[in-house]
């Protein structure tokens, strides 16, 4: 009897990491729902496995530990005899290049299509002339560049086009989503505390320290004394930022809250949501704001609110500004109804636009555009 062909989806991390990956173990799992209709078994991979996660032997996903995020001869030479012995057809990549040699060596093992998920985050300089036109051949060459990029937002997808040089044909959108059931009413009532939140890691690309200092300019000059910014999320730099709220003498306006795992009930006790972050592919946080109703704050990097519309779901700044940011915050700091507008429109975005189960029909056609 001979082996069923395969299909691999290969993880960049531990198999036990982080929040986005719960999300891409949901697409995964429809990767196998897909190519099982084919007669094809599906493996997931991880460069180290300490648990594999319950909804893959669900979908009977076959959970091993090869490294695919190394590009060492040594280490694609394993990756090939890998593919093999499992008789691999498609591979499926995220946040990893566009085109490459083992591609050509993935290939010469009998893969005949690969698809690069791209959920990287930030602004790229577009290249030079001549740098573009090199990118664009390589994105060309059929054996040595992907199948099919699948792009997380909008933005992403025209990046794709314009810096990495990859043609239109071969780039779908397929956005990210979230768990949109059972929606609580987004109008809340008039308080004398303002929460402001944040929802993201602890660290300087995703722009705490000006958080921060928008804050105090709120406090001290605004005289905002109403006004509670929290932040929920641990990161490398948490204590650097309990240091810096010190220093700038807001300590009892801010509070960290560290990691925590309740974070859609904590935002629904919150009014405004402030995310400052430098560059973004399509945030999950932005979505869980809407999700809850708050109004979202949010820099004109279109890395990071290419998804949103300024005064129908969101107050979008200058970004690296901050009196441009306190201004955004202070109308929706003073009238609730502001906010409450706001958020109900997003609300009604993220359960049209950027459910779960929407995301999931985009990925189906993107699967299936390949296949005719």
């Amino acid at each position: 009897m001979s082996r069923k062909s395969g299909v691999l989806a290969v993880g960049n991390f531990d198999s036990n990491t982080g929040y986005a990956w719960k999300l891409m173990e949901r697409l995964w799992c429809e990767l196998s729902v897909f190519y099982e209709a084919k007669n094809y078994q599906t493996y997931v991979v991880f460069p180290s496995v300490s648990e594999v996660p319950e909804c893959l032997t669900e979908h009977n996903c076959i959970v091993e530990q090869v490294d695919f995020t190394s590009r060492s001869f040594r280490s694609v030479m394993r990756q090939a005899s890998y593919i093999r012995k499992n008789s691999i057809k498609a591979v499926y990549l995220t946040d990893q290049e566009t085109k490459s040699f083992r591609f050509f060596i993935y290939r010469l093992c009998g893969v005949r299509e690969i698809i690069v998920h791209d959920h990287t985050p930030g602004v790229r300089t577009r290249p030079g002339l001549i740098k573009k036109l090199l990118k664009v051949i390589a994105n060309r060459l059929p054996l040595f560049s992907c199948t099919a990029c699948f792009a997380v937002s909008p933005y992403v997808k025209q990046r794709l086009i314009d810096v990495n040089g990859v043609p239109l044909s071969k780039v779908y959108c397929v956005t990210n989503g979230i768990e949109v059931s059972n929606l609580n009413p987004s109008a809340r009532e008039e308080g004398e505390l303002v929460r402001i939140v944040t929802v993201g890691r602890a660290s300087y690309y995703k722009g705490i320290d000006f958080a921060l200092r928008v804050i105090r300019s709120l406090v001290f000059e605004r005289e905002c004394r109403n006004i509670r910014y929290e932040l929920f999320g641990d990161g490398p730099d948490l204590e650097t930022f309990k240091k810096l709220a010190a220093e700038l003498e807001i300590e009892l306006y801010v509070e960290f809250h560290g990691a925590v795992h309740n974070v859609a009930e904590r935002l629904e006790t919150c009014d405004i949501a402030f995310h400052p972050s430098k560059g973004e592919a399509m945030s999950l946080a932005i979505l869980e704001y809407m999700r809850a109703g708050l109004p979202v704050v949010v820099s004109n990097n279109p890395s990071v609110s290419s998804t949103l519309e300024h005064d129908h779901d969101s107050v979008i700044y200058q970004e690296g500004d901050v009196e441009s940011a306190v201004i955004a915050l202070l109308g929706l700091i003073n009238s609730s109804e502001y906010r409450n507008r706001l958020g109900k429109f997003g609300q009604v975005k993220v359960k049209s636009e950027f459910s779960t189960e929407a995301m999931l029909a985009r990925f189906r056609r993107g699967l299936s555009a390949l296949s005719r």
